[in-house]
């Protein structure tokens, strides 16, 4: 018996050593084929490692402008606008710039608006062509020593007319 006994464990451990080299076997062999044919497989478990932060978005710089109440170009009738403004600005320096000229950025402003009527001003085309106006008018430098500021868009936050 005692022969038999170390025929049988080593018989097992014979047998143990094949199975486990054989599962070794089919993992690298499985790992290869994936790894030459399975390349979408890997790629996208390497992206999805290392995910790109989109770029932050700029905080909009708003410069709201007090109300504004004009006596429209009415050639038979007196029209009234009251409108508030709201400017966007591209940086810092623009709405400082523009915050240091206020008496005259309000200048322009009305006199821009006292050159359209009415009826102009209740198309959608009326207020384009004012806000191309105005974006024109106050992107003119303040000072010859200085660059114009940088104004992105006009946007009117009231706009009556009466």
């Amino acid at each position: 018996m005692a022969t038999t006994a170390p025929k049988k464990s080593s018989k097992f451990l014979k047998i143990l050593l094949l199975a486990v080299l054989v599962i070794g076997i089919s993992i690298a062999g499985t790992f290869i084929l994936l790894k030459q044919f399975g390349g979408p497989l890997f790629a996208s478990a390497q992206t999805a490692q290392v995910p790109e932060k989109p770029a932050p978005v700029p905080k909009p710089i708003f410069l709201p402008l007090e109300p504004f109440t004009v006596t429209l170009n009415e050639p038979q009738s007196s029209r009234i606008l009251y409108t508030e403004i709201s400017l966007r600005v591209l940086n810092d320096e623009s709405s400082q710039q523009l915050q240091t000229y206020m008496p005259e950025v309000r200048s322009r402003v009305l006199a821009e608006l006292a050159k359209f009527n009415s009826t102009a001003l209740q198309t959608p085309e009326g207020r384009a062509q004012l806000t191309q106006n105005l974006i024109n008018a106050l992107q003119a430098p303040y000072d010859a020593r200085l660059t114009a500021p940088s104004i992105s868009s006009v946007l009117f936050t009231a706009f009556v007319i009466q």
